[in-house]
């Protein structure tokens, strides 16, 4: 999957993974390792101001938190996490120095490091928490 082309490209190139993807969680987020995250563009704080998950992928406003953003959306139109709601927490991550939204769900963590999963545990010791939001799914996408 591959970003920072225009508009179209993006928005392309990101209907075209989630349609042709065959993999299993581990590859979908794997697959996100690949994007350089960018400066930050979204106020985690103030949920009301964050862009559309189509904004975001078309503007490559992929900084920590609309990367976790996306990754969400995606995971969820992959029917791997198949709640009404997602969970998403800002955290100060200790080992990779960036601040941002994180997924949780089923006591997974995704995008705390690039590419993987890690438990709640794990990104508890190596975080510190500044705020959750528990979000419908619809408001995501």
């Amino acid at each position: 999957m591959i970003f920072g082309h225009s508009a179209d490209k993006n928005l392309a190139a990101w209907r075209e993974f989630r349609k042709s993807f065959n993999g299993n969680e581990t590859d979908c987020v794997e697959a996100f390792a690949s994007i350089p995250v960018q400066p930050r563009y979204i106020d985690y704080y103030t949920r009301e101001s964050w862009p559309s998950i189509f904004e975001i992928v078309a503007d490559n406003m992929l900084c920590q938190s609309g990367l976790t953003l996306v990754m969400a959306a995606t995971l969820y139109d992959l029917k791997f996490i198949n709640n009404d709601k997602v969970h998403l927490q800002v955290v100060s991550n200790h080992i990779t120095g960036k601040e941002g939204l994180v997924l949780k769900h089923n006591n997974k963590v995704y995008n705390f490091l690039p590419g993987e999963v890690v438990t709640d545990e794990f990104c508890e010791e190596n975080s510190t928490t500044y705020d959750t939001y528990v979000i419908a799914v619809d408001k995501l996408i």
